[in-house]
């Protein structure tokens, strides 16, 4: 604007001077003619140079018309190698389209909470982020995050977001009734009470199962007979080994809130909050584990070992594990195991109350432009080459399509050597856009859509709880848990003795002081529903 100011007001001194010319003398002398013909000339002469310079600033101005916006998110390891290239390719479409360009900013797994928090908290330009490795609830907290609905920011400039996710959905991502987040078009279910056994040791007991079905269901007991079995045909092997999340997959509960210091039983359906820590569910689950370590099923060293139990299967120490079941779990527990894998579930599809906010898409107060910012995330959900390029990168350079439609890794490329491989396409704004990779049901995102249909949805699904008020007690209790609940949860200790002497702890370090408040929270939310 400056120098469009400069421009104009050297035009205007040279308009002045012209007429200044002109208006000298009165007679018609030969010589005052054509001083007015030349001061003609000079003047259609300034008039021709302005309209150029018009056109040069139009030029310009266009130019910077092309908004530049980041976007943040992480991936297990970092930046992958072709980020630039991937990036180049996203803008060539957005740029065009949208007149938007955007830099990725990709932090691994590990740092990205930190680095979140030093970008958000130092006032940086973020436009978009993702709510992965860096908790929503936080983010809310200390201010980070936009209201998505003031000045009808969603409706005007979302509605492809709208239109993909649902209100019911998106409603699900309000924090104390304010929209800050976005879900994500992933699997947002997940089958309860699931187990993952390596097939070679099914065949090896003589066990049968359909091979048409993907996951077979069983019943608890069912479950306890087949990994006796088992270990009585392989006592050389580890039988099974609980994981850091799998007391969840075989209790019944909603983690209200999104943390279990007061929670629904019944999968939700019972909305008295209940400490879980002094339940019936939690007791009989332990106790389930704590029979499984007595019988020899569980390694000495599950407590301490960090290996991955993929990798112990893999490696053939390890015949079975829980997981969260989903459409397509088969073929990602096969990858991950280096062979082929049977599972098993023994409880419902179940949509918990903090599932659908899990991993929301944010527009940080720090944007450079809110609109913009939005623009380019809802062309994220409804736009394919869009979504293909975040989830699997470039075609013919990191993917090729097959004539079966579905994708697979260029001649001389896997999953060591892409420069685009991430494994984090269920974090992105819509999966479901993308291509099936070759091996997976080509059918995995429409079952994928009827499996968060038609899961059992806790009553309480959209309920943030905001523990600012009970932080001190958040931390005390959390410190108490943390000291028994492998050696607790991984059936190393006599439930009956220890999960008691857990309890009173957590009580005095004030978990009836968090139930109390999140009681009162919830209640005030169930009265707006």
């Amino acid at each position: 604007m400056k120098i469009r100011a400069r421009k104009l007001a050297a035009l205007m001194m040279a308009s002045g001077l012209i007429f200044s010319l002109a208006a000298c003398g009165g007679s018609e002398s030969g010589t005052e003619k054509n001083t007015e013909t030349a001061s003609s000339g000079t003047q259609k002469d300034a008039e021709d140079k302005e309209t150029s310079e018009k056109e040069e600033e139009s030029k310009g101005e266009t130019s910077e018309e092309v908004k530049k916006l980041v976007m943040t998110f992480p991936t297990w390891t970092g930046a992958p190698a072709d980020t630039q290239k991937v990036q180049d390719a996203v803008n060539e479409i957005t740029r065009e389209k949208l007149g938007i360009e955007v830099e990725f900013q990709i932090t691994d797994f590990g740092s990205y909470n930190q680095s979140v928090t030093l970008a958000l908290s130092g006032g940086e330009q973020v436009d978009i982020l993702a709510c992965t490795g860096f908790a929503y609830s936080t983010g809310v907290q200390q201010g980070y995050f936009m209201d998505l609905e003031e000045d009808d920011l969603l409706k005007n400039y979302g509605q492809g977001i709208i239109d993909t996710m649902g209100m019911e959905m998106i409603d699900a991502c309000r924090y104390g009734g304010v929209l800050y987040g976005l879900p994500n078009n992933r699997d947002i279910a997940a089958g309860h009470g699931c187990l993952v056994v390596a097939t070679e040791y099914l065949d090896g007991i003589g066990y049968e199962v359909d091979g048409d079905e993907e996951i077979h269901k069983i019943t608890l007991d069912e479950m306890k007979e087949l990994l006796a079995e088992l270990h009585e045909k392989y006592p050389d092997k580890e039988t099974f080994r609980p994981t850091a999340g799998s007391s969840s997959q075989f209790m019944n509960y909603d983690p209200l809130g999104g943390n279990a210091f007061g929670v629904l039983l019944d999968e939700g359906q019972n909305t008295d909050v209940v400490d879980l820590y002094e339940s019936d569910t939690y007791m009989d689950y332990c106790k389930m584990i704590y029979e499984f370590n007595q019988a020899g099923y569980i390694g000495k060293d599950a407590a301490t070992d960090s290996t991955a139990v993929g990798d112990l299967v893999k490696a053939g120490r390890l015949i079975s594990y829980p997981t969260g079941g989903k459409p397509g779990i088969k073929a990602q527990e096969s990858g991950l195991c280096g062979r082929d894998v049977t599972v098993f579930q023994t409880g419902n599809d179940y949509i918990s109350s903090t599932s659908v906010s899990a991993y929301p898409w944010c527009i940080p107060i720090s944007t450079a432009d809110a609109e913009a910012a939005m623009t380019l995330l809802n062309e994220f959900y409804i736009n394919a080459d869009l979504a293909n390029l975040l989830g699997w990168g470039i075609e013919g350079e990191h993917y090729v399509v097959q004539e079966n439609g579905q994708i697979n890794y260029p001649e001389g490329l896997d999953a060591s050597t892409s420069g685009w491989n991430h494994s984090m396409g269920w974090m992105m704004p819509n999966q479901f856009l993308t291509y099936v990779w070759e091996g997976d049901d080509p059918d995995v995102w429409k079952k994928m859509q009827e499996f968060n249909d038609n899961a059992v949805k806790s009553l309480a699904s959209g309920f943030s709880f905001d523990s600012t008020n009970v932080s001190n007690e958040m931390t005390a209790v959390a410190n108490v848990y943390s000291e028994y609940s492998v050696s607790v949860e991984f059936g190393f200790l006599n439930p009956e003795e220890a999960v008691p002497e857990m309890v009173e702890k957590m009580k005095n370090a004030g978990l009836e002081k968090i139930i109390e408040e999140k009681t009162k929270q919830f209640e005030e939310w169930s009265e707006t529903k």
